[in-house]
Order: C-alpha cells, then sequence, then structure tokens
C-alpha cells in the first residue's frame, strides 16, 4: 500500500469530485479535474523516466495551479521533489539544482546549466494532455523522502531539508485546516508554506485560490469574490493591509488570517485583530519541524482584551510536540530563561540532504535543535527572543534583536523595525536599526533619536542602535522574512565609507 499521506489526497480528490478545486481568477478545475491531471502528469514524468526515488526539480517563475499538480503527480510517483518559485529574494538556484541531485529540471523560466535533463513545463504539459488519465497505483513508501526543501539561506547557503512521506502525514494528522468552509486564498509561495495548506485544504474537500503577485487591492477583491476566506499572510503582507486606506479598516469576505514565518510587532498585530474582526492563528515552526507551537485565535481575543503580552507570544506546543529550553551545553534551563529551543516529534526532518556533519548537529537523541532563542513564560507561552546567529554581541554581552525591534517599533512614527548587527572595532559589534517610517510620517534623526531613547529607558544603553538606516521598505527574503544577510551587507558598506 502506497504512503497514506498521498493515498489520502487521492481519495480526497475521488471523494469530493464535482467541487470546484482550485482556482485562480476565471480558471476553475474541479477536483475530478485535478486527479484527471495529475495521472496525466505522472505518466508524462514517468515517460521522462522519473519514478519513486528519483529526483525531481520544479522550477517556475510565478505560483500557478500546476505547481500543485506537479507535486501531486510526483508525490503519486514516490519522487523526490524540490520546487522553487523564483523571484527578486531568490537565491543560490545554482546551488540547489546542483545539490538537490535531480534527474529531471522542470521549468517555465531560464535555469543555470545542469547535469540532469531539462524539460519545458508547457512541454510537460502538452505532453500529459496527450495521454489518457487512468489511474495509477501510488508508489511513494513511508520512508522515501518525499521533498527536500531549501531553508532562505539567510544566514549562509540554503540548505536541504529532508522529509519523509511519512513526516508529511504526522504534520497533517488531526490538525485540519481551522478554518470550515472558507475558501483559502495562497498568496505566498507554493514551494513552502503555502504549497503544503493549499494540500491540507484539498484533503478537507475545500477550495483553493491562487492569487500571483500580492497587492493588497487585489487582495481585498478576491475576498469579495469568494465570499469566504481563509488565508496565510506575512508579517509585512499584514503591515501592508494596514497601511492601504482601501484594507485598513477590514476586508468583507475575509473569515481567517494565519501568520508566522516572520516576527510581527505586537502593536501592529493588536492594530490587526482589533479593526478586522476576524479570527487569527499564529503558528510557529520550522522547515525542519513543521509547526512546534501556535497562538489560537482566543489567545489574540485576550491580548486585545487585557492581556497584551499574549500577542507577542508564540502561543503554547501544539499536540504530539515536546518543547525544551536548553543552555549552550544542552540543560534544559527553568521558565523564564532564556535559551535555544529544541522540540522532538514525529514531524522532525530527516536530515539536511547532503549534509550528514550538519545533521549532527542539530539532531540530538531524536531532539532538534531549532537555533531560535526563546523563553517559557506564565501559562507555558513560548516566547522567541532571537536566532542564535542572529545574536549581536556589544562588549561581550548578548543583545537580542527582537525585543530592540519591537520597541523601536513602538514609537508611533515607525512602522516597522529591524536589527542586525556590524563589526564595531571599539565594542566588538555594535547595533544597527533599519526603519521605516509610518504612512504619513517622513524619516527624520528626531525620530531616530527618540525610538533608540526608548530602547535604551526600557532596556540598557548597550541595547541603543548605534547607527539607524531609512528605508522605504525591508528587503524580504523570498519566504517573506527580512533579508537580515542584505541589511547586514548594507550596513557594513556604509560603516566602511
Amino acid at each position: 500500500m502506497g504512503a497514506r499521506y498521498v493515498t489520502g489526497l487521492i481519495e480526497a480528490l475521488e471523494r469530493y469530485a464535482e467541487r470546484p478545486a482550485i482556482g485562480a481568477g476565471a480558471d476553475v478545475l474541479r477536483f475530478s479535474e485535478v486527479l484527471d491531471a495529475v495521472y496525466r502528469l505522472a505518466g508524462a514524468l514517468d515517460d521522462a523516466g522519473v519514478g519513486r526515488g528519483s529526483g525531481l526539480a520544479c522550477v517556475t517563475g510565478r505560483n500557478r495551479p500546476e505547481v500543485l499538480l506537479v507535486r501531486l503527480a510526483a508525490h503519486v510517483l514516490g519522487a523526490r521533489l524540490t520546487q522553487v518559485v523564483t523571484g527578486p529574494a531568490v537565491h543560490g538556484l545554482d546551488f540547489i539544482l546542483r545539490d538537490c541531485r535531480p534527474d529531471l529540471v522542470v521549468h517555465d523560466v531560464p535555469v543555470p546549466p545542469a547535469r540532469a535533463p531539462r524539460l519545458g513545463l508547457d512541454e510537460l504539459l502538452a505532453a500529459a494532455a496527450g495521454r489518457d488519465g487512468a489511474p495509477m497505483p501510488v508508489r511513494a513508501g513511508e520512508d522515501d523522502i518525499a521533498r527536500v526543501t531549501y531553508t532562505g539561506g539567510t544566514t549562509g547557503r540554503p540548505k536541504g531539508v529532508a522529509s519523509t512521506f511519512r513526516a508529511m502525514a504526522a504534520r497533517d494528522s488531526g490538525r485540519g485546516t481551522g478554518w470550515t468552509g472558507a475558501a483559502y486564498l495562497s498568496v505566498t509561495t507554493l514551494a513552502q508554506r503555502s504549497g503544503g495548506r493549499s494540500l491540507e485544504q484539498l484533503l478537507a474537500g475545500g477550495r483553493v485560490e491562487i492569487l500571483d503577485p500580492f497587492e493588497p487591492r487585489e487582495f481585498a477583491a478576491a475576498c469579495r469574490r469568494l465570499g469566504r476566506v481563509s488565508t496565510y499572510l506575512t508579517a509585512s503582507m499584514v503591515y501592508r493591509l494596514l497601511d492601504d486606506p482601501v484594507t485598513a479598516a477590514g476586508i468583507p469576505g475575509l473569515e481567517g488570517v494565519s501568520y508566522g514565518d516572520a516576527p510581527v510587532i505586537p502593536e501592529r498585530l493588536g492594530e490587526a485583530v482589533t479593526r478586522w474582526g476576524v479570527r487569527w492563528r499564529q503558528g510557529y515552526g520550522t522547515n525542519e519541524s513543521a509547526v512546534i507551537s501556535r497562538l489560537t485565535p482566543a489567545d489574540h481575543d485576550a491580548g486585545v482584551a487585557g492581556r497584551p503580552e499574549l500577542l507577542a507570544s508564540v502561543g503554547r506546543p501544539v499536540a504530539g510536540v515536546e518543547v525544551q529550553v536548553r543552555d549552550a551545553r544542552g540543560t534544559v534551563l527553568p521558565a523564564g530563561r532564556t535559551g535555544e529551543v529544541w522540540v522532538r516529534s514525529k514531524t522532525v526532518m530527516a536530515g539536511y540532504w547532503n549534509q550528514p556533519g550538519l545533521t549532527a548537529e542539530v539532531l540530538r537523541e531524536g531532539w532538534l535543535r531549532t537555533g531560535d532563542l526563546g523563553h517559557v513564560g506564565d501559562g507555558g507561552y513560548l516566547y522567541l527572543d532571537d536566532r542564535v546567529k542572529d545574536v549581536v554581541m556589544v562588549n561581550g554581552d548578548n543583545i537580542y534583536c527582537l525585543p530592540v525591534e519591537a520597541l523601536l517599533a513602538r514609537h508611533p512614527a515607525v512602522a516597522q523595525a529591524v536589527v542586525v548587527g556590524r563589526t564595531s572595532m571599539v565594542t566588538g559589534e555594535e547595533v544597527c536599526a533599519f526603519l521605516v517610517p509610518a504612512h504619513g510620517c517622513a524619516p527624520s534623526g528626531t525620530v531616530a533619536a527618540e525610538a533608540c531613547a526608548l530602547v535604551e529607558r526600557e532596556l540598557a544603553p548597550a541595547h541603543r542602535p548605534t547607527a539607524v538606516f531609512w528605508e522605504r521598505e525591508i528587503p524580504l527574503t523570498a519566504r517573506g522574512k527580512p533579508d537580515k544577510r542584505r541589511l547586514r551587507r548594507i550596513a557594513a558598506q556604509a560603516s566602511a565609507q
């Protein structure tokens, strides 16, 4: 019998045959049409030499429905899939296409030379259209590698995270979509979280709508058209919706928002929760672990009703996930103490692709070292303080970036703040802040000084940024996170001038 993650998806496509499944504007595929397309694509890929255990890379220039169809076809065959949706923030594609060791590269944009054969996506679709849609047995086995997904590479070159079909099933087991009856509006890359979330929606018999690129007013129009919508947003998307006059006060048709790819400014989250009147859910997780903890809709309601500290939390561990905070020696720390977050669950990755040494560093006797620094607060809520590699060392003291960013953003003239470190001949490292002005406000030295003074007053002098850079918007990685590697480079170049 094939891997249950895949057989479950095939059964859902059969069960909900006449329901709308995947749409992109006026074009909508029913579940039966999706299943037919998947079998045709699987047959065409099989003809091209892709089978169980084969490596398949799919590189597209945008989010399009075919990305999901290729993924499903690869799963039926039991192939090892790597997907990339390119964009201005994507880097390391040449490395990824070498490292994932594909037997075939499918693409609709120019790709770097690779040892593997290449096939245009439109050519593949044409070949699939010429086949019949005869059912194929699911070849995937539970412990076969389903996907090799590459991290954003913000602290170094991208790392391939290998996940088995068994782990993929554990990630979906008992989780549900959380927004019964609502269409899922996909606005982030299908190569990462939104792709998995789309398949969760199909598994539950729900509709997926793909919007690319994301723009606040187009997003609002899609919500009105669909009527009942849930979505997954990055923090930067939440800010853009709050700052656009059309969407600031609310978005008709939007019922539920999940978020979690990057830390969110608690005050701005509070604005959105209060204004929009929708259900909010945060999921903290990593490529290596899937979801670790959740901040529930009830937690968000409590956060704006008298417990604002909850909006700075990433919630409590989800069922089946153990969380510990440990020091540098691996000793478990008590509540309130900051250390590295370690997790253990059935959803943890099999390891880093082609990197056994790095795998041994982060996987310890069933536990995964996340690289995130955090502490456990009242009620068992987990709070993140920083990334291990993002800590700024000032005169030998650890300066955590997230608290500094949160305080800078409390200034009414600051919409967003991101903090990085750079080398200092005096203190070893120094704190640099990148600020985005609030809507209708102009960058100024006075605002920067006031925001930095707030940091010094609330934390300590060592936390005060010694350099401030104003930006129209923060550069983002392909996953929607602040591109700190790029910001460090900008800060270092400014120091050298």
